[in-house]
C-alpha cells in the first residue's frame, strides 16, 4: 500500500489533484495507494498521527500554520517525497532550512501544465524509488501461505517463545530464528532496545529512559535494558 496524502488552500486545488494523482499512480506504478484530501490542517496532522508513514505528501504553505509543521511533519515522515507548494510571500527559511528537503517545490500561482509537468518529473522519482525498495522485505509463514512484509512498516520485533514476532500496527507475525540473525540483515534505523527487543526508530514517538521504556507510534511501549540505554539515547539525540 502507498500512502499519499495532500493539503492544500482551497477546495479548487485539492480537485485537481483528486484529478491528476491518480492517474499518474496507475501510469508509474502497479501497486495500491490509499489518498487523503484536505484544506484543514487539523485533518492533516490527524491522518500524520493514524499512519505509520507516507511515500508522497503535497503540503501547500499557504495553510494557515502548516508552514510551522514541515520539521515535525519531516520527522515523522524522514523518506516521504515531499512535493511543496509555496509563494513568493512564503519566507523560504521555512522549507530550506535542514531538516525539511522538500523533494519538488510549485510557486503558485501555477498554470495547470506547470503542475503536471512537476508530477511527471515526481512519479519518475517515486516509481525509480519504489523499485528499488522492493527487495527491502521480509518473507514470513502465515498458517499455510506465505507473506511478504515491508521492512519499512515494521514497528517492533520481540523474540518469545523460540520465536520472532513481528509487529506491524495491531498485527502480530512470527517466524523461526534469532534477533541476533535478523538484525545483522535491517538497516540501520533497526536498534536492539533490549536483549528481547528490535524497534525501528523511525517509528518512535518518544524515548522514555527516566522510565526504561520507548512508546511506539502505534502506541506500544517497549522495554529499553541498561545495556541499551546509552546507545538509545545517543540514536536519539543525533536525531533530533
Amino acid at each position: 500500500m502507498i500512502y499519499y496524502l495532500s493539503l492544500m488552500e482551497s477546495k479548487l486545488e485539492t480537485r485537481l489533484l483528486k484529478e491528476l494523482v491518480p492517474s499518474y499512480a496507475a501510469r508509474y506504478t502497479d501497486d495500491y495507494w490509499d489518498y487523503c484530501y484536505t484544506e484543514f490542517l487539523s485533518d492533516a496532522i490527524e491522518r500524520v498521527e493514524a499512519v505509520n508513514k507516507h511515500d508522497f505528501i503535497a503540503w501547500d504553505t499557504m495553510v494557515k500554520g502548516a508552514g510551522n509543521q514541515l520539521l515535525e511533519l519531516r520527522k515523522r515522515n524522514p523518506s516521504a517525497f515531499l512535493l511543496l507548494f509555496a509563494s513568493g510571500r512564503t519566507n523560504p527559511m521555512l522549507y530550506v532550512r535542514a531538516g525539511v528537503a522538500p523533494d519538488a517545490l510549485v510557486l503558485k500561482p501555477y498554470e495547470e501544465e506547470g503542475l503536471k509537468k512537476v508530477l511527471d518529473e515526481s512519479f519518475e522519482l517515486i516509481a525509480d524509488k519504489l523499485s528499488k525498495t522492493r527487495g527491502q522485505m521480509i518473507s514470513v509463514y502465515t498458517g499455510h501461505a506465505q507473506k511478504y512484509l515491508q521492512l519499512d512498516l515494521i514497528d517492533y520485533m520481540e523474540a518469545r517463545d523460540k520465536k520472532v514476532f513481528i509487529r506491524i500496527k495491531d498485527q502480530e507475525y512470527g517466524i523461526y530464528g534469532t534477533l541476533d540473525e535478523l538484525i545483522s540483515k535491517l538497516p540501520k534505523h533497526f536498534m536492539r532496545c533490549h536483549r528481547s527487543y528490535v524497534i525501528n526508530m523511525l517509528h518512535v514517538d518518544s524515548i522514555v529512559l527516566a522510565e526504561n521504556y520507548i512508546l511506539m507510534k502505534n502506541g506500544d511501549q517497549v522495554p529499553v535494558s541498561r545495556t541499551y540505554k546509552k546507545e538509545v539515547k545517543e540514536y536519539g539525540i543525533e536525531n533530533e
